[in-house]
């Protein structure tokens, strides 16, 4: 999800039903551009990363960057510097796809070809490769269980993984191609996956109940890339890219196993990525990032004035630069945004 570097060629492929756009690109370097949740303006930026594609919040003041070269490099946010940076396995020329860090503290990673890497962040050491499928597409973790959940992007299911042991637990066929997953926060029972076929399919497991995907009586209406849970009243929203239009939209839903409502929002660019944090704002800030035509990042802010399927546009901001990934760290007063540099 996430090659060969042609000298000085910028290609973009801009696929119907993609999880994610790519990027290749010879001068392969990346910014982070750090905007304050108080008023969003652009307060610092620190470029020069090299090859970096994925961003996680390792915790207070500090930034884990996966680069497309297998290196991992944790930042001091408030310093501005790489405190440490380590090879964690070997390159698939276009970076590393997901990562998530589950309820034991370590990092999963999706990695080259079927492998997920486990990093213990704890110590900097890579605990074990292995391969939960055929080509695992994304994963998440829950937040209350040792257990993540992934999508292959090569046969079309959704899988569970046991932490203890890295064994994988279950699989469950999907009809359609599978394009992102996420799993409820509170509790943990509920898993959602979103598709990137044409009709923008969304499929639940209820762990309580069943191991098996089923439809949900809903869809977006256009292929899926991004699934995320905001708030904690089983609400979650689905970035539309809609790549044939001049903009895409989100899907708001709210249920897991019925479907109380559903409602689409228009917004600029096509979207690709989004965070939410519930710290800042009223009921906290959606952050939505898009790729405008012209190949640059627009970060549309949704607030929530009365519930999280109402929200409304706060904010818009220009960057300069292909976007890349996009994290809120738990304190709420940044959002922090990956482009090309």
């Amino acid at each position: 999800m996430k090659s060969v570097f042609v000298p000085f060629l910028f290609l973009l492929i801009l696929a119907l039903g993609c999880h994610e756009v790519m990027e290749y690109q010879s001068n392969d370097q990346s910014r982070l551009t750090f905007i304050r949740s108080s008023d969003f303006q652009v307060e610092r930026s620190m470029g020069g990363l090299q090859q970096g594609r994925a961003l996680l919040s390792g915790g207070s003041n500090e930034i884990i960057l996966l680069s497309a070269d297998g290196t991992l490099s944790r930042i001091d946010s408030e310093d501005m510097i790489v405190d440490t940076s380590y090879t964690i396995g070997g390159s698939s020329g276009t970076g590393y796809g997901d990562a998530a860090i589950a309820t034991n503290g370590n990092l999963y990673v999706l990695g080259p070809g079927s492998q997920v890497i486990e990093v213990n962040l704890a110590t900097n050491i890579v605990e074990d490769h292995f391969s939960p499928g055929s080509k695992p597409g994304s994963i998440c973790a829950s937040s209350t269980m040792g257990r993540l959940y992934f999508t292959d992007s090569s046969e079309d299911y959704i899988g569970e993984i046991w932490t203890s042991n890295n064994h994988t637990n279950f699989t469950s066929n999907t009809l359609f191609p599978l394009a992102d997953i996420m799993i409820e926060p509170i509790g943990g029972r509920h898993v959602i996956a979103v598709c990137s076929n044409d009709a923008g399919s969304i499929y639940g497991i209820w762990l309580n109940l069943s191991e098996t995907a089923r439809f949900l009586q809903v869809s977006t209406g256009s292929p899926c890339s991004k699934v995320i849970p905001i708030g904690s009243d089983s609400v979650y929203v689905v970035c539309c890219p809609n790549w044939s239009s001049a903009n895409g939209y989100l899907t708001f839903v709210r249920g897991y196993v019925d479907i109380e409502s559903s409602a689409r929002f228009d917004v600029t660019g096509h979207p690709m990525d989004m965070c939410f944090n519930l710290s800042s704002g009223y009921l906290g800030y959606l952050y939505v990032m898009s790729k405008t035509d012209s190949g640059n990042t627009v970060i549309t802010v949704l607030g929530f004035p009365y519930s999280h399927t109402e929200p409304e546009v706060i904010a818009v901001i220009n960057i300069d630069g292909f976007p890349r990934d996009v994290i809120a760290p738990s304190d709420g007063e940044y959002l922090i945004v990956l482009t090309s540099d």
